[in-house]
């Protein structure tokens, strides 16, 4: 039973999709390892070759009594191959053969055998030089039938092919099929390797590696609906919202089921405001926290989405027109430029309130930890039922985690297949350390091939907490940890330079 249970274990951390597209992408490694490798094996081969020389002659075998009868004539050839293996392997005809070339002794490796399913005889010799090999043949052929009269006088031997001078080295006969053989072999390794490497290079890409490998538990999956080859090929950007009519059923389900998880997590802990952010960019937390805002509103008229992202604000193309822009920002509020009551845009057709920025700043942290902030989450959670903050990626800026001192439940979304666990268990601790209770992670974007995708049943459980491991409680990251004001990545990268140009589509999942 434990064997079965652990070879279950297994096969649900494979991931077949994931395995291929990775093979996928280093094919061009592969496929020059393979030709590298049997160009070696060649070139291995002309610096340890034996120049050796081959000739053949082929022979008819009859039956003198039996005339054309094809079952006697087959048996005969048999049987004159047989007395012929004895022969060649005599020193009488070694002595013939000797004496007709003039020689005291020959080195040659020689053969009879009957081609199958004919009385067909081929007669092959092999020495080191092209005229020795055809000499000795003659002088064999020539032997060879006076002797083997002498064991049976009832069979014919005719020649059908003479031998011919060999004109290349026998190496040379099958460099192809070697090196073909070569590369067939190193493709194949280079391939296994690069499905092992997949398969442990410490990503996530299901719901039980994520339990397994990350100190929280699993909210739930969002498999990828970038829309299709069909969108791609047009480059049409799609609003991955469920109140989209062209939202399918599964989205909308999957939400619906994960805005309720949310929502249980935080009034277990007797919060409103929640918090959704991500590791890395193009994670996709922005099209979740948009999402799990419209899922709520359909369960009550109170619900506010605000736009955390200050310096690469994404909500605006979520929610408006290219055409249309908030009068007062969330960014004119913090600084005092502009009323609350002033830049609530209220979307009557989504039954939401949102908290928008146009433009993006480079002092967004600063806003983020300001007073007027606090008085704005504090004031929003007293007139909402739920406040969703989009924030910015934790690896780029300190946003995410000053306003995590803000909120009460704080979600991470892990993006299938593109950050290391042991990044993905540093956010978490960095997480827990702050004022929000960590509810647990997202796990999105989920590709599979055809098949393997899980439908929606029920809402489950949570998963488990547990197995903290060695990255402790709280770690080593005091109050904003290693992903503070630079973080432990450097740069600022996109964040770093501020740039007022148009951000990505939300067809790769918001952000």
């Amino acid at each position: 039973m434990n064997e079965k249970n652990n070879e279950a274990s297994i096969l649900d951390t494979i991931n077949v999709y994931s395995i291929l597209r990775d093979v996928i992408k280093n094919l061009w490694v592969i496929i020059l390892g393979a030709v590298a490798v049997a160009m070696i094996v060649n070139m291995i081969a002309h610096m340890r070759r034996e120049n050796t020389y081959s000739t053949k002659a082929t022979f008819v075998i009859t039956s003198r009594t039996s005339g054309n009868y094809a079952y006697n004539n087959l048996s005969a050839a048999s049987t004159v191959a047989e007395s012929c293996t004895n022969v060649l392997n005599s020193r009488l005809l070694k002595t013939k053969v000797c004496k007709d070339l003039g020689v005291d002794s020959f080195e040659a490796a020689m053969s009879a055998d009957v081609i199958t399913d004919t009385n067909l005889m081929t007669l092959s010799v092999t020495s080191d030089s092209p005229w020795n090999t055809y000499s000795i043949t003659r002088s064999v052929m020539k032997n060879m039938e006076e002797l083997t009269s002498h064991i049976s006088s009832d069979m014919v031997m005719e020649v059908l092919q003479d031998p011919a001078v060999p004109t290349q080295p026998d190496w040379m006969a099958s460099p192809r099929s070697r090196m073909l053989k070569a590369g067939l072999i190193a493709a194949v390794v280079l391939t296994a390797l690069f499905a092992f490497l997949s398969y442990n290079k410490g990503t996530i890409r299901t719901e039980k590696e994520l339990e397994d490998k990350l100190d929280a538990n699993s909210l739930g999956e969002l498999y990828d609906y970038g829309g299709g080859l069909r969108a791609l090929i047009k480059k049409k950007k799609n609003k991955l919202l469920i109140t989209e009519l062209t939202a399918g059923f599964e989205f909308i389900e999957r939400f619906k089921k994960l805005a309720a998880r949310v929502s249980t997590e935080a009034e277990k802990h007797g919060g409103k405001v929640i918090l959704v952010t991500s590791v890395r960019e193009h994670e996709g937390k922005t099209t979740v926290a948009a999402n799990i805002a419209l899922a709520l509103a359909r369960k009550t008229d109170r619900v506010l989405l605000i736009d955390g992202d200050m310096r690469r604000p994404a909500l605006t193309k979520l929610f408006m027109d290219e055409s249309e822009t908030p009068a007062i920002t969330l960014r004119d509020v913090l600084e005092d430029r502009g009323f609350v009551e002033d830049a609530l845009v209220r979307d009557e057709k989504r039954n939401l309130c949102l908290l928008l920025n146009s433009e993006g700043c480079s002092n967004s942290t600063e806003l983020a930890s300001s007073d007027n902030m606090s008085d704005l989450i504090s004031a929003a959670r007293e007139s909402f039922d739920y406040v969703i903050i989009d924030t910015p990626p934790m690896s780029l800026m300190a946003d995410a985690e000053v306003l995590a001192d803000l909120s009460d439940v704080s979600v991470l979304t892990v993006k299938y297949d593109l950050v290391q666990a042991r990044d993905l268990n540093d956010a978490i601790d960095a997480l827990r350390v702050c004022h929000a209770h960590f509810a647990g992670c997202i796990l999105n974007q989920i590709r599979t091939l055809p098949g393997e995708r899980k439908t929606v049943v029920g809402y489950g459980g949570y998963g488990r907490y547990g197995k903290y491991g060695k990255y402790g409680r709280y770690g080593k990251y005091g109050k904003y940890g290693t992903y503070g004001t630079y973080g432990s990545y450097g740069t600022y990268g996109y964040y770093g330079h501020y740039s007022s140009e148009e951000h990505s589509d939300s067809s790769e999942s918001g952000k």
